[in-house]
């Protein structure tokens, strides 16, 4: 019995054995809810270990950006800085030259502006400037290192600009803007120009600041400087050129179009950039979307602005850094921090990567700041050498400027001896004319004494009457003399080339009748006046006259034709005439034709001469925008062909 009970016990469970199953069922119920509080628990600490995580890293990643974003902006600023100083010393060096100098002080003397022109051009040459140019007190230029080109600034009145008023007010004068005549932008300065302790003009640098900005197309992000309105002049982008960071005042506009600061662009637009927060302490920005612009510019992605002042400036250099890596950064730093939160492993490997990140960051600054030290280094030796070189130009500069000046000098003492040279030709002549009427004067008087003792007043009355006749016609010798030797006035009235001759052929009459040279003069009847006073006229038939005289030496026939021929019909600049001086000599040999305008080449003997003769021609017709030429003429003999403009157009050079 007890065998069967043993046998049959397993076989039928009872109530003893079921009873642990509906308790692990219930204790399974009840983890469920546990569980999925502790699923949520850990999601909700993995989503706020992930936002902790994510707002950490943006913080980071945002404040290493701009530390990237400063560090770039403070080389661009350095690059920008130097540009400055670089041509800043420009205008300071240009008002020291004598040759500008004089140029603001003579504005009328062509001389002294062409030598000036000449001068500014190779200084802007060698500086390499944009332009250089002086201005006298009224704005207009004098003289400009683009003289010879389609835009020169020569005549251009430029008192409108900030600079030119700010110099004239006893500044240093610092501006950017478009060219009004040549359309290019560029950074000016300008510096008074002052003589015998007043300001006498204004001396202007031009430089372009479009090379600074060249290094700034290979960086990712966009950069920009933008002057006090706000108004983006450099930039890596090409479309934000002239266009403004904000919309701009109407009292902004108006001083903008009175300056004309950005002459060629028109109506300044805004770029757009709209304000959505901060991050690191810099503000964030959307950029506008565009077609025109790279797939990486446009969107509504934010980027952060680093802002610098430029040293000496009011202006700001600023920085756009896209954002999205250092979101990204963030984002990963996020799933990280959410999927290894209930795991200390995954956050001691966490931690240990971040150090290990922090420590490659602050290896890669230690090795940064090490290259920065070298570099610093090698600026310094590199400053050095460019310091003793500058020494050594400036000195070369000096030495040019005191040979151009005594070559300047020079050159007027030699103009000036080569006119007393021609006074002393005809003085001879004109002494002989004089000594004729003095004897007449000498014997007239004593008879007009005689004829009052004797009570003959009737006769003395004659005598005097003939006194008075030799006296005139003396005053007129003399007159012609004196109206030659005196300088030509600063300004100048038109004249007619009739009577210029008159004056000149008077001077030179003694010398026509003794070496019996026929002077045949042919003007119209109704002979206009030309753009060019008599005095001036004067002087270039005289150098003509003598020049011819010179060529009719030994030669059979001795003749000096002149004729004046006047266009019938004006063309688009006016009515021009013509007037020839030819002669009956051997004519000029045709290698010498090109060169004898040339100052100091002369086709006399040597020690007759100066050869300045013809280059003063030319100079005195180049000013009042006449030409000359020299030619052969088929019978023989050379002949001068002047180009005068008529006055009776009212047209003016």
């Amino acid at each position: 019995m007890s065998s069967t009970t043993t046998t049959d016990a397993p076989k039928r469970p009872g109530p003893a054995a079921e009873a642990p199953w509906p308790g692990r069922r219930a204790r399974r119920r009840r983890g469920l809810p546990r569980l999925l509080f502790v699923v949520l628990l850990g999601a909700a600490c993995a989503a706020a270990m992930g936002l902790v995580g994510y707002a950490l890293g943006l913080r980071t990643e945002a404040q290493g950006l701009r530390d990237d974003a400063e560090r770039r902006l403070a080389g661009y600023s350095g690059a920008l800085t130097s540009e400055l100083s670089r041509y800043g010393y420009l205008p300071s060096v240009l008002a020291l030259s004598r040759t500008v100098q004089s140029a603001a002080t003579h504005p009328d003397d062509a001389a002294a502006v062409q030598v000036a022109n000449r001068f500014l051009e190779a200084a802007n040459r060698e500086a390499d400037s944009a332009a250089l140019y002086v201005m006298d007190p009224h704005g207009t230029t004098i003289a400009a290192s683009n003289w010879g080109t389609p835009g020169s600034f020569v005549g251009m009145n430029f008192a409108f600009r900030p600079y030119f008023r700010e110099a004239m007010a006893g500044k240093v004068g610092l501006f950017y803007g478009i060219g009004t005549t040549s359309h290019v932008p560029g950074l000016y300065f300008s510096r008074p120009l002052r003589a015998a302790g007043r300001i006498v003009g204004v001396v202007v640098a031009k430089v372009d600041l479009d090379k600074v900005a060249l290094p700034w197309q290979r960086g990712r992000d966009p950069v920009l400087v933008v002057d006090a309105n706000g108004i983006v002049f450099l930039t890596s982008v090409p479309q934000w050129r002239f266009e403004s960071l904000a919309p701009l005042s109407a009292a902004t506009r108006r001083r903008i179009a009175q300056t004309r600061q950005y002459y060629a662009v028109g109506s300044v637009r805004e770029i757009g950039l709209a304000h959505v927060g901060r991050a690191a302490g810099a503000d964030l920005v959307q950029l506008p979307p565009s077609a025109a612009m790279p797939d990486w510019l446009f969107g509504k992605d934010s980027y952060m602005v680093a802002r610098q002042l430029v040293p000496g400036t009011d202006w700001q250099i600023l920085s756009l850094s896209d954002l999205r890596p250092a979101q990204e950064a963030a984002l990963w730093t996020a799933l990280a921090s959410a999927a290894l939160t209930g795991l200390l492993v995954a956050v001691a490997l966490v931690v240990h990567q971040r150090r290990r990140v922090v420590a490659e960051r602050l290896a890669a600054r230690e090795a940064l700041e090490r290259a920065y030290g070298e570099l610093e280094t090698r600026v310094e030796a590199r400053t050095a050498a460019l310091t003793a070189l500058n020494a050594e130009l400036q000195r070369e500069v000096d030495e040019r400027l005191r040979a151009q000046s005594e070559l300047t000098r020079t050159l007027e003492e030699l103009a000036q001896s080569n006119k007393m040279a021609a006074l002393g030709q005809m003085a001879t002549g004109i002494a002989h004319e004089l000594n004729q009427p003095l004897a007449a004067l000498h014997t007239l008087s004593d008879n007009a004494v005689v004829f009052l003792d004797q009570a003959r007043p009737a006769e003395a009355r004659g005598n005097l009457d003939a006194i008075l006749q030799l006296v005139q016609r003396m005053a007129r010798i003399t007159g012609d003399l004196k109206s030659f030797a005196r300088k030509a006035p600063k300004s100048w009235e038109p004249g007619r080339i009739s009577q210029a001759l008159a004056g000149a052929s008077s001077l030179l009459q003694p010398r026509l009748r003794k070496e019996a040279i026929a002077l045949d003069a042919r003007f119209p009847a109704d002979e206009p006046m030309v753009l060019c006073d008599e005095l001036r006229l004067q002087q270039v038939l005289l150098n003509l006259l003598v020049n011819a005289a010179d060529a009719l030496t030994d030669q059979p026939d001795k003749r000096i034709e002149i004729r004046l021929d006047v266009d019938a019909a004006a063309g688009p600049d006016g009515r021009w005439a013509t007037l020839r001086v030819a002669d009956t000599g051997a004519g000029i040999p045709e290698p010498l034709l090109a060169r004898l305008f040339e100052p100091f080449f002369t086709t006399k003997p040597q020690g007759v001469g100066l050869g300045l003769g013809l280059n003063i021609v030319q100079r005195i017709l180049r000013d009042v925008g006449a030409t000359i030429e020299a030619v052969n003429r088929d019978g023989g003999g050379a002949e001068f062909r002047i180009r005068l403009r008529v006055a009776d157009t009212g047209i003016r050079t």
